[in-house]
């Protein structure tokens, strides 16, 4: 009876043996068929978000100060303006909360009437352009 066992554990372990050999030996091929289009309109899409650089456009600065408080005005502003994005930046040494992308002064200055009810600190910049 134990003769019986042994030969079938000697066939189990003989049999995966075998088959291991099998299931490591995976390799392939991936072939990517892409509509050259594609890469010109990615090239266009660049050459578009180059010619409108929201970082040249006015914004309005409602808070100077450390990361936690930045945080929290930024999310006041969220609550209350959900119509213009707001972004925090970092300028050693403070965290600046920045909100809207303006193409005029125009524009900027009847949103920053609305805004000076709740910041009355905030005011109109344009950012300074980063050398390539």
């Amino acid at each position: 009876m134990r003769f019986l066992a042994l030969d079938k554990i000697i066939f189990l372990a003989l049999l995966s043996f075998l088959y291991s050999g099998i299931a490591i030996a995976q390799e392939g091929d991936i072939h990517i068929s892409q509509d050259p289009k594609i890469d010109k309109l990615l090239t266009f899409q660049k050459e578009i978000n180059e010619e409108t650089d929201n970082d040249s456009r006015l914004k309005i600065q409602i808070f100077n100060g450390n990361l936690r408080n930045a945080e929290k005005v930024k999310s006041q502003f969220e609550i209350k303006y959900r119509d213009v994005p707001a972004n925090i930046k970092f300028e050693t040494p403070n965290y600046k909360v920045w909100v809207g992308n303006f193409r005029t002064s125009l524009e900027a200055e009847r949103y920053l009437i609305e805004v000076h009810k709740t910041f009355p600190n905030a005011f109109i910049f344009t950012p300074k352009k980063k050398k390539k």
